[in-house]
């Protein structure tokens, strides 16, 4: 590393002690990035939130227009950039396509429609409204239980497993009624021209809330399920891919994982999904990953009572600072995409939007995810990039038109220079998008360059992402 110190005019302090010069904050330092799009790693999945348990309903006091514009900020390319929404294929009364459990698994079995079921808990408005500003909208809808007749405390809330996996002991196997009752909520999405992009039987199995929608499964039992439903759900739609399994964190769903594998269930999933609350991911999961699954964080959040709409002031987890090296530390492990909890919500930090009667408030959150999602849009593949500076975190990205974006997160607190150097990208132009206390994806430089280097600043506690195209 590159040091140097400029002291203006370079005053000094004379004490009893000696001479000492007096400190400045007029600190800059050099780092190296090198970016080599040779070296390829995953591919992106994207950004996203979910509109579960009613979160999707939050904005509905809201102006008609502030509607639209909560939905804009989140899934336009040009703001939040996030592409993927999570729904709750629901279990409780009121939110179930099933209302009414048969006697016996062999039916009848009456299904309801989204709209009997207030548009699905306002989850098919919200579809619908993200996907007229991201065609390509991803939906990943996901069971947090299934319907308690299906399971061995009768219950949809608090835990139980699913009659017919190993230690259930029920009366009649529910398996496949429950794999038939997933891919019946994607056909009534498709019924209203929305594309499922992935289905979920679990949330978080290896916690039991007591007082919400759960069911619990170990790695074996995960594969006594996921044996039935991937079948069914591959002959109903054949793209549709399906996952496993949620797990409140990266190690949690590791230890899912290993028991999954060694009864080689490994080819019953086609993502791998988990959570970021339990624990945080410290190495890739490719090890347990046979047939080389992407892996998608799929929820975190707070959840607390304060709400934390700050980029850089206390330091605490929930700050968009910090998100954005959450976001960066996944990306090098090899995550395909992160989801925060809830896109919008009436109380604080469980959404990135809160929304309180008539009023909302965007937390900085977004912008950390921004910077990476908005421009490394879905299908971009990681490339190689490092930096000769711990404090210099650096991902990079080329995009399936060849664009390349290259998020760059600043956790000193004074400004670093940084050389450029990219190996054949075959690009010559850079516009710069700040994040910090005062600026939110705010452009801040646009200029071109040759033969693959320039050089540029990047500000104290920020993030900047550069975008880098062709231009003739």
């Amino acid at each position: 590393m590159k040091y140097s110190t400029i002291l203006a005019g370079t005053p000094t302090a004379v004490t009893a002690q000696g001479s000492y010069p007096v400190p400045t904050n007029n600190l800059t330092f050099d780092a190296t990035i090198n970016i080599d799009v040779a070296y390829k790693y995953q591919t992106m999945i994207g950004g996203g939130c979910s509109g579960a348990f009613g979160a999707a309903c939050t904005t509905n006091t809201l102006s008609a227009a502030d509607q639209q514009t909560v939905v804009k900020t989140l899934f336009n390319e040009n703001y939040g950039g996030l592409s993927v929404l999570r729904n709750i294929i629901g279990s409780s009364t009121g939110s179930t396509i099933l209302p009414k459990v048969p006697a016996t698994p062999a039916g009848p079995f009456n299904y309801s429609s989204l709209q009997s079921i207030n548009n699905d808990g306002c989850q098919l408005t919200l579809a619908q409204r993200a996907r007229s500003y991201n065609p390509d909208l991803y939906i990943y809808a996901d069971a947090w239980s299934a319907p308690g007749g299906f399971k061995t405390t009768g219950r949809e809330a608090g835990g139980g497993i699913i009659c017919g996996v190993r230690g259930s002991n029920c009366t009649y196997d529910w398996r496949e009624a429950y794999a038939n009752y997933l891919v019946q909520y994607v056909k009534l999405y498709q019924q209203q021209n929305l594309s499922v992009s992935l289905l979920g039987a679990f949330n978080e199995p290896d916690f039991n809330p007591f007082t919400y929608s759960a069911m619990l499964s170990d790695g074996y039992q995960a594969y006594d399920f996921l044996s039935v439903l991937y079948p069914i759900a591959k002959k109903a739609f054949p793209e549709l891919n399906v996952s496993c399994c949620d797990s409140t964190g990266a190690r949690q769903q590791r230890d899912l994982l290993y028991e999954l594998n060694r009864l080689g269930g490994g080819k019953f999933f086609d993502v791998n999904t988990y959570h970021n609350y339990q624990s945080d991911i410290k190495r890739p999961f490719s090890d347990l990953l046979p047939y080389g699954q992407p892996t998608l964080e799929t929820e975190w959040s707070d959840g607390g009572s304060t709400w934390t709409a700050t980029w850089d002031a206390s330091g605490n987890n929930f700050e968009g600072f910090q998100w954005a090296i959450y976001l960066h530390n996944a990306f090098r492990n090899n995550v395909s995409g992160w989801l925060h909890w809830w896109c919008s919500w009436s109380s604080p930090d469980a959404g990135l939007v809160l929304v309180n009667g008539t009023d909302y408030f965007v937390a900085s959150r977004l912008w950390a995810m921004s910077g990476y999602f908005r421009f490394a849009r879905p299908g971009a593949v990681r490339i190689e990039a490092d930096s000769d500076v711990e404090e210099i975190y650096v991902t990079a990205w080329q995009n399936t038109n060849g664009t390349i974006a290259i998020p760059v997160v600043n956790a000193a607190h004074y400004t670093y220079t940084l050389s450029m150097n990219l190996a054949g990208s075959g690009v010559n132009h850079a516009v710069a998008y700040l994040t910090d206390n005062t600026h939110n994806q705010t452009v801040d430089g646009d200029f071109t360059f040759s033969n693959g280097q320039f050089t540029t600043t990047v500000e104290p506690r920020s993030m900047k992402t550069f975008f880098l195209d062709n231009c003739a």
